[in-house]
């Protein structure tokens, strides 16, 4: 027989796959395609959806940022005419940004949207141009256990996911911000306290804590697999 706590897992880890459904509800471009498009008179739009920080670090060439988070309404670097054409792209073939993206995108009345599924991973195996803005430092990830959390009295817990994931719960007394908007605030957390960082599974830690400590946060720990893993082990949500 199936447990409730099963089925919750099982959902859980449906959203680290892509999804067909969604898949199929835009039009997508391969590589090829894109840089054919790049080279071509004809005009797009280009849109990477990862957070600023993610974007500050690694794009493609000549492509803009508009976090996924932030197509949700009229946004400065959107064209105002609906009929341009808006390509989406995140980290890959898993990364839902993209087709987070679009979907809002869509919602506004922009008629032609698609999305570059490979990403810039594929584009970077495929050895094409790619910008950075910054390099964040390597430092030492240090990772903690949901059990070395929970048994800590009053830690300082920063919760960087968005709203499409954070609606499984959240970890009580944790503080929101999510990564697309740390840039601007930052400055909203302790200086005097170690801060444990804590997204969907894992993923988006590593580089929230080499942009902390640019930031002069030195004392932070990643939360190990993320909220999937803190679920998974049955520790408390609301």
């Amino acid at each position: 027989m199936l447990t409730p706590r099963f089925i919750l897992i099982f959902h859980l880890l449906l959203l680290l796959l892509p999804s067909p459904c969604l898949a199929e509800r835009f039009a997508t471009i391969t590589t090829e395609e894109l840089l054919k498009l790049q080279q071509s008179k004809v005009s797009f739009l280009l849109i990477n959806a990862l957070s600023p920080i993610e974007f500050n670090e690694l794009h493609i060439k000549d492509s803009v940022n508009i976090p996924a988070s932030h197509v949700d309404k009229p946004h400065p670097l959107l064209p105002q005419d609906k009929n341009t054409t808006l390509i989406f792209y995140c980290k890959g073939i898993r990364c839902t940004k993209s087709r987070l993206a679009a979907r809002e995108a869509m919602i506004l009345g922009y008629h032609k949207v698609l999305i570059y599924s490979g990403g810039i991973h594929a584009w970077q195996k495929a050895n094409l141009p790619v910008s950075s803005q910054v390099i964040y430092p390597e430092i030492p990830l240090h990772q903690v256990n949901p059990l070395q959390v929970y048994q800590q009295q009053d830690p300082f817990i920063l919760d960087i996911r968005g709203k499409e994931v954070s609606l499984m719960g959240n970890i009580p007394g944790a503080y929101k911000i999510p990564l697309d908007d740390l840039m601007d605030r930052s400055h909203e957390l302790p200086c005097d306290r170690s801060i444990i960082i804590i997204d969907h599974a894992g993923q988006q830690s590593p580089i929230c804590a080499r942009y902390l400590h640019t930031r002069g946060y030195t004392s932070t720990f990643i939360l190990e697999g993320g909220m999937i893993n803190w679920i998974s082990q049955g520790f408390p949500t609301k």
